[in-house]
């Protein structure tokens, strides 16, 4: 989805055609790009980077990169836990402040709904790496169970059965 939207985006910048999101008079991609305020580091305070690199970039390398990262985390963990994914998004989360600042502060409020709907799908990509379950055994599953007296409610933990429910007519 990330991609598709960058993609889209860059489009609509290198090409001016702004139509797909211009949605009113704060939430207009053309009136953020209009600014000058669309690249990081911003302009003349790079060396070597005078007109600094538009924010279209970021999102074009941005999200295959995380489709990358994330495959290989998959691949690598079975699960983006214990990986490097969640720690890399936030790298992309942090990014967002900049130009949240800019939209918010120095533009006082005009929106580049697109930009936002790409934060907002890192904040999600965020969010499924960080609560997605481990496919790695639980240490505690490992362990023998702990047998305790004969009563048919302690063999019935150990067995996994309740105790006087059986759906068969013999019991063993």
């Amino acid at each position: 989805m990330g991609i598709a939207v960058a993609f889209n985006h860059a489009y609509d910048e290198i090409t001016f055609t702004f139509n797909s999101c211009t949605i009113s008079a704060a939430w207009n991609c053309g009136s953020v790009f209009g600014s000058g305020w669309t690249t990081f580091p911003p302009r003349g305070v790079a060396p070597g980077l005078q007109d600094g690199i538009s924010f279209w970039v970021y999102g074009v390398v941005w999200f295959p990169l995380c489709l990358l990262v994330g495959l290989w985390a998959i691949r690598k963990h079975g699960s983006p836990i214990g990986s490097v994914l969640a720690p890399f998004l936030m790298v992309g989360n942090i990014f967002t402040l900049y130009p949240w600042y800019i939209e918010i502060r120095i533009l006082g409020g005009v929106y580049c709904p697109v930009c936002v709907s790409m934060y907002v799908i890192n904040y999600i990509l965020t969010f499924v790496a960080l609560s997605s379950k481990s496919n790695e055994p639980i240490e505690e599953a490992d362990q023998e169970p702990i047998r305790t007296g004969g009563s048919s409610e302690s063999k019935s933990r150990i067995s996994g059965r309740s105790p006087g429910l059986s759906l068969s007519a013999s019991q063993p």
